[in-house]
């Protein structure tokens, strides 16, 4: 018994699953242009370059000194949110040439790097690095906060925001008594937002600055006191007795 044909209905069928197979296994990737702005994640480090995910199973890549501090440290790894600039891309290989603009903090809130601004690449964006330290001059100063231009930066890509809250001063206080056009001045990058907007925080530069002395401070009494030996690191309280015992001694005499 021969098997019998399929009907005109399969037919149409077989012909859209395998149309559909054919698209899930050619999978066009996205065409990405230079100058485009893309949220990366790292995903793999190599010894000359860096490779972050792009979506659609697309890897971008970062040449390695645009990622490194100036004694060539690495300010990221796997994890680490990057925005980036689509600096070239090769179209016969697919590959996604993309040079670094924010490094973002990671979740405790540290972005690796106790210096915030580098330039990555000639003629490059500088590099700016959430959660480490800047140095600049106040621009500007306004009822909400102050305007600073961040080191090595030129034009409103490096220019910073400490909002009033920020700025270290006592609350309602004028802050033109406080800070000069033209006044050098040290923060944090506390975040760039989507849209280029940097803000930045005296208050928290002083925060991290005590919590560091208070951590060498410890870290000393420690090593003063044998080690991980905690009973000997502190010394006994000094007992100075209640009222009570004070006041019999000194009537004994």
């Amino acid at each position: 018994m021969s098997p019998s044909r399929p009907s005109a209905a399969s037919k149409e069928s077989f012909a859209s699953l395998f149309e559909q197979s054919e698209g899930a296994g050619k999978q066009r990737r996205r065409q990405y242009q230079t100058g485009e702005t893309v949220e990366v994640t790292v995903v793999a480090i190599a010894r000359e370059a860096v490779f972050a995910d792009l979506g659609g199973k697309q890897e971008g890549m970062f040449e390695r000194p645009a990622l490194s501090d100036g004694e060539g440290k690495l300010r990221v790894s796997v994890g680490s949110r990057v925005s980036a600039v689509v600096s070239g891309v090769d179209f016969a290989t697919g590959q996604v040439r993309l040079t670094p603009v924010v490094v973002r903090a990671t979740e405790d809130g540290d972005g690796g790097s106790p210096l915030a601004v580098s330039s990555p690449a000639a003629g490059g964006a500088p590099l700016l690095v959430e959660g480490a330290r800047i140095k600049g001059k106040v621009t500007g100063i306004e009822r909400y906060g102050v305007f600073v231009q961040i080191a090595g930066t030129s034009g409103r890509s490096g220019r910073g925001l400490i909002p009033t809250a920020e700025t270290a001063t006592p609350r309602s206080a004028d802050l033109k008594k406080h800070f000069t056009v033209g006044q050098e001045v040290e923060a944090k990058i506390l975040n760039v937002d989507e849209s280029g907007k940097i803000r930045l925080s005296i208050a928290a530069l002083r925060a991290d600055e005590e919590r560091g002395q208070f951590e060498s401070y410890a870290k000393a009494e420690r090593s003063a006191g044998g080690g991980n030996d905690k009973s000997a690191a502190k010394p006994a309280p000094r007992n100075f007795g209640t009222l009570g015992d004070l006041l019999a001694k000194k009537v004994k005499r």
